[in-house]
């Protein structure tokens, strides 16, 4: 049997080091052609499983030689079960859990509708009690481990396993004509240098906006610094480092909290000034790529989609720091696309689940990673060698943070919304939902439904 401190337990040459991070393939073992079922919100752009062999598509094909790799390694078989609809994903977890079915070894869903919600039910498997899981290698994202642990346990996590992570960070793009004509100096060197902070958005874009249309009113219409959807508060608040958690207990009513939230609802909360498209209709992403703005804020995956075939040239840069004294830039990573990984709570042998697990996530980083980052991301999206670096600083801290992905008793809607100022008096409104958020937080840790 292995160990159960989530190490290797083969140190021999069955373990490839890849780089001082102490990647490690874990031991081969034969698990007798055993049918390894996962189940995933799974589509054409939001990809966690193979499509179809070797279709000439980077990224399926890159799921499909990981997928050889592991069953060739293990002696298994994957049984995907995909499901477009994320709500059909955590509906069949639930009721196989329920009814003690062990149907699925694995899930990937969305961390906002849906781990969320198998978490709050007590349906998954605390992940620091599944041996093999290196939980704090470069395999999965650290941020997960450091504020997603409830009590102690970690319920779900995020890494090179699930395709659609690569997806997820939230990034800013920059109109390359419209700066020019405004004499904007080179936002590369601006983000190398540790200078790009909110500050300076604010200052960049509060003077130009215009009303194209002369019809007395801002709207779709006209021209912006910037334009943004409501998850935007969420991810300026997450960039200034500020712990939504600490000890169990919720902390975005703290000092350093409320004082984030004032001073950004202050800087963008004039919507004669900037677009919100508070519900993610799209409108935002379509001004920008109009030319009618001058930043905007979108996923990577809504980058790749959208953006690829604008007439302008843009540069691809991490969202601002809160504050220059910043020793990083925190890239909030989007927590509706399916990326979370869980494993359900009925797992009877969570040895043989860590085990394919962890092979899974090093042949992930092994052939999808490379896919989606060098191929597709470097290739097809970053117009410029600078736009590379900036995607590396973008990985480098992708950021997922506990209230934005639990939204327990509407935290994070609360939060998003007064830091861009469509919500007044924080901290009064905050007070009305605070109890009844902690209760909720509380019965996850303590392990009650």
């Amino acid at each position: 049997m292995p160990e159960t401190d989530n190490k290797p337990t083969n140190k021999g040459d069955e373990i490839t080091s890849l780089d001082e991070t102490k990647i490690y393939l874990p031991e081969a073992q034969d698990f007798n052609d055993y049918e390894f079922t996962a189940i995933a919100q799974n589509s054409n752009t939001r990809q966690n499983f193979y499509i179809e062999e070797l279709s000439g598509d980077v990224i399926n094909d890159a799921l499909y030689q990981r997928d050889i790799a592991v069953c060739e390694r293990l002696n298994i078989k994957f049984n995907f079960v995909s499901e477009t609809d994320r709500g059909t994903v955590t509906n069949k977890v639930k009721s196989a859990v329920l009814a003690d079915d062990e149907a699925y070894d694995l899930v990937i869903n969305s961390l906002s509708d849906g781990m969320n919600m198998l978490t709050a039910s007590g349906l998954l498997y605390d992940l620091k009690n599944i041996p093999y899981l290196t939980l704090d290698s470069e395999l999965w994202n650290s941020s997960m481990l450091d504020n997603m642990t409830m009590g102690g346990k970690l319920y779900f996590t995020t890494g090179s396993l699930s395709a659609t992570y690569y997806k997820t960070p939230i990034v800013m793009a920059m109109n390359q004509r419209v700066a020019k004509n405004y004499n904007i100096d080179d936002i590369y060197e601006t983000v190398l240098s540790g200078k790009w902070t909110v500050d300076l958005l604010h200052k960049l874009t509060a003077d130009i906006s215009q009303d194209l249309d002369n019809n007395s009113k801002m709207d779709e219409n006209d021209f912006y610094g910037l334009a943004f959807d409501g998850t935007f508060g969420n991810v300026l608040f997450n960039s200034s480092g500020v712990d939504s958690v600490e000890n169990g207990m919720l902390a975005i009513d703290s000092e350093r909290a409320v004082s984030v939230v004032q001073k950004l609802s202050s800087l963008f909360g004039n919507r004669d000034i900037y677009f919100n498209d508070k519900i993610g209709t799209g409108i935002s992403a379509d001004i920008f790529r109009n030319g009618n703005a001058l930043f905007t804020t979108y996923t990577i995956t809504g980058i790749v989609s959208g953006f690829r075939d604008m007439e302008d040239d843009f540069a691809i840069i991490p969202s601002p720091k809160y504050e220059e004294s910043q020793d990083k830039y925190y890239t909030t990573c989007n927590t509706w696309l399916p990326s979370g990984i869980g494993v359900p709570m009925n797992c009877s042998d969570p040895s043989r689940t860590g085990l394919i697990m962890e092979t899974m996530a090093y042949y992930s980083n092994q052939y999808v990673a490379p896919a989606v980052y060098e191929t597709t991301l470097r290739g097809k999206v970053a117009r410029d060698d600078s736009s590379s670096i900036m995607l590396d600083i973008i990985y480098e801290n992708a950021y997922f943070d506990l209230v934005t992905a639990m939204n327990l008793n509407e935290t994070a809607t609360l939060l998003r919304d007064c830091a861009l100022g469509e919500k007044e008096n924080y901290v009064s409104e905050y007070q009305k939902i605070k109890n009844g958020a902690q209760d909720a937080l509380d019965k996850i840790i303590e392990g009650v439904n």
